[in-house]
Formats: structure tokens, C-alpha cells, sequence
């Protein structure tokens, strides 16, 4: 065709294409929110025993080409390693998990003494200030206090349920547990022992298009997951600083220990430095230590004001946002999913940019855009279309010279 012809689509073509592109832009979203968590649950074996070969694939490497160890040989040997390493961890934990309840029940007597001390005087400062109260306030608070009795009993009630389904179900399912668990190991070492095979069989069997797409999600989705989690750890590294500081000026004992284990639960949505702090103050405030709840509370303040100042930095650096873009994924994934959604929300955001800069979102907003024009253009009226109506169009200079008479 010459570079000079233009080709014009007729517009039930147009409009085929246009159908097409969108409906099958939302199917793909549709497929990946609902559909493909569920296959990625019902393979779970296997993507653990992909994530494994992923990590474990360049020591493999490293001993296939610097030692000359065999590939199998020296997957078998990694897989063992790995096993043992978990086997290892899993015994500490266990075993520090033991330690620290048998010390707990050592001191429990102890810890529930001050702790119903503290909850007596606390109740004796407020029955002080709650009688110095008019009566309808009275009234009013102690409502207030069976509605919240009513609630929290209610939400424990309806806590035990799924807690007591879970574990049951967990019950059942142990040995299709330990099942996956072989099955993850097995699939694991064949991963990295036939890594060459398994590239070709994919290039041989899936169509080039799709494994092109897949390497651009791949990618993205490396560069999202490390880089955050990079950042997430620097941000634990700032909180630990902060907290350490405050408690040495605090003079706490084991501050080191004490802020490095909070600092461990600020990288947890689900708990953060409030968990322990916050109790901690009321506790100290409570038994009248009001130096030491002030200064557990600044130390807090301090530390959540600084990391939510640092982290759409460090986190836009890391994967490539401009940080009033991160602030703008985190606060969507926070108000959609919470605390899961304020973590997988710039990791998904990073992918999706990604891709749309890859082009695999072109023709979708081509469609859009094509839309949008057309229905412009069936919104304006012509000159003749207006004037066949009996409606007089101006132009622009006699436009001009109205406006400049209907002000005089």
C-alpha cells in the first residue's frame, strides 16, 4: 500500500474492533482478580516450588559453572541444603517459642498481679471523675459501656467460629499438607534440574506473543515485589534508629532488643508500633508514671511521623514512583483493601505502569479514545445543521462585536 493512501475502516469494523479490545481488556482483568488467585491456591505446590527454583537457581549456577558440580548433582545438593536450613529454622523457633511460654507461665502470677493493680486504680481514678458527672452523662456512659461490653463479647463469639472452622479444616487437610509439601519439594528439584528442558518445552508449546507478555510481567513484577520489600526494610532500619534513640534517652533496659522487636512489628500492617506502644504509655500513665508515657508517646509519634515522611520517598526510589504517585497507590490500597491492600497496593501499581509503558494496554486505550472522539463529534452540530433549524451562527468576529455592544 502507498505511504500516501489512507485506510479508512468502515465503521461496523471500527466498532468490532473497538468491542473487542474493550471487552476483552475487562475479561483479562476479570480473569485476574477472580479466576487466577484461585488457580494460583489450587497449584500452590507448584508456585512454592517455583519460587524456590527461582531463588535457588543461581547457586545452582554458581556451582555448575565455578565448582563443575553436575546441575542435578548440584540442585539435589541445594534442595537438601534448603530442607535443612528450614528444618533447622523451624526447630529454633519451635524451641524459642517453648522457651518464652514456660518463662510466661513462670510469670504470669506475677504479670496478672500488677496488671489487676493497675486495672483497680485505673477504675478508682475514673469512678472519681465519673461521679463528679451529671446524672444524664452518667447514664449515657454507662450505656455507652454495655453497647461496648455487648460489642466486643459479640465479636469474640463470632471470632471463635471461623477460628474453630479454620482449625478444623486445617485438621482435615493434614495430609493434603504434607502431600503439597512433597509434591513442592519434587517439583522444586525437577524445576532446576531440567530448567533448560522446561524454557524450551514453554517456547515450544505457548505462542510467542503470550511468552512476550509474560517476560514483560515477569520483570515487572520482580522490580515491584524486590523493590518494595528493599524499601520496607530500609524503613524498618529508620523506625529501629528512631525507636532506639528514644528509648535510650528513655532509659530503658535491653533498648536494643526492645526497639528491634518493635521495629519488627512496624513492618506488619496488620500490628505496627501502636500495638506495643500504645499500651505500654496507658500502662505507665496508669500507674503514674507520667515521664515515661509521655516519652513512649513521642518516641511513637516520632517514629510513625518520620516513616510516613520517608516512605513515599524511599519506596518511589526503589521501583521507580514518583512518591506523590506512591502516596497515591497507598492510600488507594489502604481505603480498597486496608492493611493487605496498603501492602500489595505499589507492587500491583508498579506492575500495571510497567505494562501500560510496554504497550499492552495500546489498543484498550486506542478504543477509549476512538470512543470519545466519535461521541464529540456526535455532540456538535454543523453550521448547516443549525441553520437548517432556523438558528443563526455567528462567526467569530460578528460573535465579538455583540458581546462588545450588549456591554455598552
Amino acid at each position: 500500500m502507498d505511504k500516501g493512501v489512507a485506510l479508512d475502516l468502515r465503521p461496523g469494523e471500527k466498532y468490532l474492533k473497538i468491542s473487542v479490545n474493550i471487552i476483552s481488556t475487562l475479561l483479562a482483568v476479570a480473569f485476574c482478580i477472580f479466576v487466577l488467585p484461585r488457580i494460583l491456591v489450587f497449584f500452590m505446590p507448584f508456585v512454592i516450588a517455583a519460587v524456590i527454583a527461582l531463588i535457588a537457581n543461581p547457586v545452582v549456577r554458581f556451582l555448575e559453572k565455578k565448582v563443575k558440580i553436575v546441575r542435578k548433582a548440584g540442585t539435589a545438593f541445594v534442595i537438601v541444603l534448603v530442607i535443612l536450613l528450614i528444618v533447622l529454622f523451624g526447630y529454633l523457633i519451635i524451641t524459642k517459642i517453648v522457651e518464652e511460654i514456660v518463662d510466661f507461665a513462670a510469670a504470669a502470677p506475677e504479670i496478672w498481679r500488677k496488671t489487676e493493680d493497675t486495672l483497680h486504680s485505673a477504675m478508682g481514678v475514673y469512678n472519681v471523675y465519673f461521679n463528679r458527672l451529671p446524672l444524664s452523662v452518667q447514664e449515657w456512659l454507662n450505656e455507652a459501656n454495655g453497647n461496648l461490653g455487648s460489642t466486643i463479647t459479640t465479636w469474640f463469639s463470632n471470632l471463635g467460629k471461623p477460628i474453630g472452622e479454620w482449625t478444623s479444616s486445617l485438621a482435615q487437610n493434614v495430609p493434603l499438607v504434607i502431600i503439597g509439601i512433597i509434591m513442592a519439594i519434587l517439583a522444586s528439584y525437577s524445576f532446576l534440574a531440567e530448567r533448560e528442558y522446561m524454557i524450551k518445552l514453554i517456547n515450544r508449546v505457548l505462542p510467542v506473543q503470550l511468552i512476550r507478555r509474560w517476560n514483560i510481567v515477569y520483570s515487572s513484577m520482580k522490580e515491584a515485589v524486590g523493590g518494595y520489600f528493599k524499601a520496607q526494610f530500609k524503613i524498618m532500619g529508620v523506625v529501629y534508629v528512631v525507636l532506639l534513640i528514644g528509648f535510650i534517652i528513655l532509659r530503658r533496659d535491653n533498648a536494643i532488643l526492645i526497639a528491634l522487636l518493635i521495629a519488627l512489628l512496624d513492618f506488619l500492617p496488620f500490628f505496627g508500633t501502636g500495638t506495643v506502644m500504645i499500651p505500654w504509655a496507658l500502662i505507665a500513665l496508669f500507674n503514674a508514671d507520667y515521664k515515661l508515657a509521655v516519652g513512649v508517646l513521642l518516641t511513637w509519634g516520632v517514629s510513625q511521623l518520620v516513616r510516613q515522611l520517608i516512605q513515599p520517598k524511599l519506596v518511589g526510589d526503589s521501583i521507580g514512583l514518583n512518591p506523590i504517585v506512591t502516596l497515591f497507590l497507598l492510600y488507594v490500597g489502604f481505603r480498597v483493601g486496608s492493611a493487605i491492600g496498603l501492602i500489595l497496593a505499589v507492587p500491583i501499581g508498579v506492575i500495571v505502569i510497567n505494562l501500560y509503558k510496554a504497550g499492552m494496554f495500546s489498543n484498550f486505550v486506542y478504543s477509549i479514545k476512538i470512543l470519545f472522539n466519535d461521541l464529540a463529534r456526535i455532540r456538535r452540530f454543523s453550521r448547516e445543521e443549525l441553520e437548517s433549524e432556523g438558528i443563526k451562527v455567528l462567526n467569530d468576529k460578528e460573535e465579538h462585536l455583540n458581546n462588545e455592544e450588549e456591554e455598552k
